[in-house]
């Protein structure tokens, strides 16, 4: 018996399938390189603004603004995290721009909680958090996973 669940599971899955495959990310790229592929698949314009006065942020770790009209965007993160968690946050972000169906823009402290323990989170924006996780750990799969990173951390 397929669930709701698991209809939602298969649905993030698709999406970050083609989110990945749109941008032509591959095993082996850096960061920088992954931004370029973002950047070239969307033909947009991005930069990776690490934030120093992060006081009233919460919870928050990054977000995206975006500017359609201009065809370019900024992604915010905490300059005090580790480089390798704000890439991470970041590439959350980049999932929100590569999602086919692209999330509602509204900024949620911890979003990824269930739209049941969240009144104000909707479906539709539970799962598009999901798609952007998921293309986040297809992402650091894609960077840290290969024998060079594990060769430079010797």
């Amino acid at each position: 018996m397929v669930t709701e669940a698991d209809e939602m599971l298969a649905r993030v899955q698709a999406r970050a399938d083609r989110a990945i495959q749109h941008a032509g990310l591959a095993a082996g790229m850096t960061f920088d390189q992954v931004v370029h592929a973002v950047e070239q698949a969307l033909e947009i314009r991005l930069r990776i603004v690490p934030e120093t006065d992060t006081a009233g942020w919460g919870t928050l770790t990054g977000f995206l603004t975006y500017f359609a009209d201009r065809r370019e965007g900024s992604i915010h993160v905490r300059a005090s995290d580790a480089a390798i968690y704000s890439q991470f946050a970041a590439s959350h972000e980049l999932g929100h721009l590569l999602d086919d169906a692209h999330c509602s823009g509204a900024l949620h402290e911890r979003s990824s909680v269930s739209p049941h323990d969240n009144p104000l989170l909707t479906t539709p924006e539970y799962e598009a958090e999901l798609v952007a996780e998921h293309i986040a750990h297809r992402i650091a799969r894609l960077l840290y996973t290969s024998p060079r990173v594990a060769e430079s951390s010797w």
